[in-house]
């Protein structure tokens, strides 16, 4: 039995129990916490909604918005939600309806990014707000430092987005105090030096939060929770240290201003700090937690967690070990809304595991379009495919390929009726995702096959593999339509090579060849397998060169990881070339041009050349099918079509399935 005296779970008995702050009662400790979604451009868009939605129906407890602005945003193009005038109080009003149509709570999280300010009404550099004009390593603003007045007429920014939050019937409210924001800035010795009554001791750099938290109280009245999202360690040099979080934290709480802690991870102070906002996979595991301990411990108030948990026993052990009372999910509930519900149940090996690939969710977020992810690419698209009908008529469905895109194919035509077949002529599903696990630091990777090939199990695909799937062999299936998910094999640029010694990176990646000493890597791609290849080469002792066809090593990947890979190969001594293409090699130089002056480059002394210049579509089938079968329904999804990424692999394998 809970305290209460409801059930307990058997099968994670912490998780479920039901959790209580002031007065409020919440069903488990799972929460979606705050997050950019990109589906709200100061109001909540029909598409917001059903995002929201889908998680409520797979089961957390408590939905925490993204981070509202309280100052106006006209024409910003950056979307967000804004809390500066009362058409707030209606959009916080249909958000808490449908929490409450799902036995869920509501809380609304503010924030000012004070210098951290990288968004613009029309392209040019507005002026930013910091408790001084110490620099921002990251966005290169010089802030303008903030008046008295200044202090004051956000403080009262706050407090008013705060009370059109309970007027709206928010359960509670959130300030985001640490990632670098401007509360934190405030707080943070190496920003704050002023000396005036917001500066010069840890007292007064705490005043402008205290003020700001007592004025929203004051705006809120009782009935709402108030609480703080904060970092208590972070990764940049300008960031907090414990030794000024925990007694800030603690302080906040013997004054009684808050009721409740939310501890995560990463700043927007620097890169280092910004590659932790959201920790990839080569992130350490469990700070977030170590975190969360430490100030639950120094403030004895309730605290919140989150950070690259992504499976419910860890999610367990959490409030197991009373390291934290609430556990945030944000990737977990992109990969998979359900999380929630299928550990409740006891199908916890059903979950579809976050591999914090970071390609679709923030990488998304960054170029400006609504997160989603790889492996589940209905997120953000619940609209359109979060209730698939079943089909009219159930066909028989061929699918040639077992990568990422070709089991997608597979499973969502089996979730529509029909009966599915899955070829793959290897031993193995899983196609290139196969490789990309085998790179450093990317095993994690290899949770999207896992995910994927357990799904078609379940479903009851029929998966047969060693299997080369021949024009006359489907036709003798019969099938109704074909899928080909045939991939594609690396490409062969035209060099001139005399007596070179090269190979492909493919080849390296699988441990196949023989190197010499000096390996020079020609990257056209600009992704994830040149520096990964460059990296297994320089841990083997070999001299490395990366010669990269762009701005710099990793330029196609999502920015954040992109950092951690920078300081990867600067610290195994890798060296960078960027804007070079290459033009030939012979046996002993590798030649390279200038791609923006056709400057020639030659590294001497190179013993073999790698090539990681992308794919080339395996077509061939497609087209004999085509003249053997004509009238077949053949669909082509990922790279056989055009040599990309698993994720639109595996999106077209969702659309293509959707229309069969």
């Amino acid at each position: 039995m809970t305290p209460d005296g409801g059930l307990q779970n058997p099968h994670f008995p912490k998780l479920f129990a039901t959790f209580h702050l002031r007065g409020k009662t919440f069903k488990n400790r799972l929460f979606l916490a705050a997050h950019g979604t990109g589906y709200s451009k100061g109001t909540l868009s029909e598409r917001a909604m059903a995002y929201y939605q889908a998680r409520l129906e797979g089961g957390v407890s408590l939905i925490v918005t993204e981070g509202t602005q309280v100052v106006p945003m006209a024409g910003q193009g950056y979307a967000q939600l804004n809390g500066s005038d009362d058409r707030f109080i209606d959009e916080v009003a249909k958000l808490k309806t449908l929490c409450a149509d799902h036995d869920a709570r509501v809380f609304v999280q503010f924030y000012h990014e004070g210098r951290a300010r990288a968004h613009s009404v029309d392209g040019s550099v507005e002026v930013a707000l910091a408790p001084t004009a110490a620099r921002d390593e990251r966005f290169h603003v010089v802030p303008k430092a903030m008046s008295v007045e200044d202090i004051h007429t956000l403080t009262r920014h706050f407090a008013d987005a705060a009370g059109r939050a309970a007027a709206g019937g928010a359960d509670g409210v959130e300030l985001l105090v640490g990632m670098g924001y401007l509360h934190g800035q405030f707080l943070s010795p190496s920003i704050n030096d002023r000396t005036d009554d917001y500066g010069g001791s840890a007292g007064n750099r705490l005043r402008f939060l205290v003020e700001t938290l007592q004025e929203m109280r004051v705006s809120m009245g009782d009935d709402p929770i108030l609480g703080i999202r904060i970092v208590p360690e972070d990764d940049d040099p300008d960031g907090l240290r414990l030794k000024d979080s925990l007694p800030a934290c603690t302080a906040l709480a013997e004054k009684g201003l808050i009721d409740y802690i939310s501890v995560t991870v990463g700043s927007t102070h620097g890169l280092a700090g910004t590659a932790n906002i959201v920790p990839s996979m080569f992130s350490e595991t469990g700070v977030a937690e170590r975190l969360a301990d430490q100030t639950r411990r120094a403030t004895g108030l309730p605290v919140f967690v989150t950070g690259r948990i992504n499976q419910p026993h860890l999610a367990e052990a959490a409030l197991a070990q009373g390291q934290a009372d609430m556990v945030g999910l944000v990737r977990a509930l992109l990969t998979d809304p359900d999380f929630p519900m299928k550990a409740r149940e006891g199908r916890a090996e059903e979950i579809r595991a976050c591999i914090a690939c970071n390609q679709a969710c923030i990488g998304h977020r960054n170029q400006g379009h609504g997160v989603s992810c790889i492996q589940f690419p209905e997120s953000g698209r619940e609209l359109e495919y979060r209730d698939l009908a079943v089909a009219e008529v159930a066909k028989s469905v061929l699918v040639v390929g077992g990568g990422p895109g070709g089991m997608k194919a597979a499973i969502v035509s089996a979730q529509r009726g029909h009966k599915v077949v899955l070829m793959e002529r290897g031993s193995r599903l899983g196609g290139q995702a196969l490789l990309a696990q085998m790179l450093p630091g990317r095993a994690e990777f290899g949770g999207i096959i896992t995910n994927l090939q357990g799904e078609a199990e379940r479903l009851g695909v029929d998966v047969r593999l060693n299997c080369e799937a021949t024009p006359d062999l489907v036709a003798d299936l019969a099938p109704d339509a074909v899928v080909l998910a045939t991939g594609a094999r690396p490409h062969m640029p035209h060099i001139e090579l005399d007596g070179a010694h090269f190979v492909q990176a493919w080849d390296v990646i699988q441990d196949r060849i023989n190197l010499g000493s000096h390996v020079v890597i020609t990257d056209w791609r600009c992704d994830w397998v040149g520096p990964g290849v460059a990296e297994i080469l320089a841990a083997r002792g070999h001299k490395v060169t990366l010669a990269v066809n762009g701005e710099m090593a990793g330029q196609s990947i999502q920015k954040y990881v992109r950092y951690q890979i920078a300081g990867r190969l600067h610290q195994l001594g890798v060296d960078v070339i960027p804007y070079m293409r290459v033009f030939g090699a012979d046996e002993d130089s590798v030649y390279l041009q200038h791609v923006v002056t056709g400057a020639p480059h030659v590294i001497p002394n190179a013993d073999t050349l790698v090539l990681a210049s992308g794919g080339e579509a395996e077509g061939q089938l497609a087209h004999d099918l085509g003249r053997l079968r004509p009238d077949l329904p053949l669909y082509m999804i990922g790279d056989c079509v055009s040599p990309r990424t698993a994720e639109e692999a595996v999106l077209e394998g969702l659309k293509t399935a959707a229309l069969i």
